[in-house]
């Protein structure tokens, strides 16, 4: 990375960080673009030149999020499925979501209507992205990608549901992380095997089939 490069990604880091100091003390939307701009010492235009809404100051690690989504397709590891790749990924984040900071992120998140919609647009984008990357990666029909990246962005959405649940009842660490990652496990487990046996005592020992979706997203 350039001189330049290194610049404009420490400027967008600064304003961010202003964004989420004052949003956390007022509310998201007691908080104008022009106080998040005087706050970094910048114009409002460069607020706007790195994030298009004020939401997506909020949201300001959505392309690193999508980035990783991508890479955990494109680049698993020999053998590895898609669902492994992307469950692993996911695993990884639950420490994150269960940390005590993240109780102010999720109080300001079921605050603010704004926020919430912009959620919803930020999923809708991942399963966007989902689907470009499985059906380039897989070569199947796009149709087919579409269901599976819907599938997948469910789940990713259920675990930021759960995990801002927990924050807000005041439950962190340890305990919180093993719950979350206990929900996912299950997900993709459900993922990986259909849903047609839900509530079967057969479906935990239905380990020696491979069902068709579960193929599709395979090695």
């Amino acid at each position: 990375m350039g001189l330049r490069e290194t610049k404009k990604l420490r400027m967008r880091g600064e304003i961010a960080d202003q964004a989420m100091r004052l949003f956390a003390t007022r509310g998201f939307d007691h908080v104008t673009v022009a106080e998040v701009a005087a706050a970094a010492n910048v114009s409002e235009k460069t607020v706007f030149n790195y994030f298009p809404t004020k939401e997506d100051l909020f949201f300001d690690e959505v392309p690193q999020r999508e980035a990783a989504l991508i890479g955990a397709i494109t680049n698993r590891g020999e053998g590895e499925s898609i669902l492994d790749s992307l469950r692993r990924l996911q695993l990884g984040e639950c420490p994150r979501l269960c940390s005590p900071g993240f109780a102010t992120f999720a109080r300001m998140i079921e605050e603010s209507p704004a926020l919430q919609a912009k959620e919803l647009r930020v999923m809708a984008r991942f399963a966007q992205v989902l689907t470009d990357a499985i059906q380039s990666e897989l070569g199947v029909d796009e149709r087919d990608a579409r269901i599976a990246a819907g599938l997948i962005v469910s789940v990713h959405r259920q675990l930021f549901r759960t995990a801002r649940k927990q924050a807000l009842a005041g439950k962190h660490g340890a305990a919180a992380t093993r719950r979350l990652r206990e929900d996912l496990t299950r997900a993709y487990v459900m993922l990986e095997h259909g849903l047609g046996s839900l509530g079967s005592e057969a479906h935990a020992s239905r380990t020696a089939r491979t069902p068709k979706t579960h193929r599709m997203l395979g090695a």
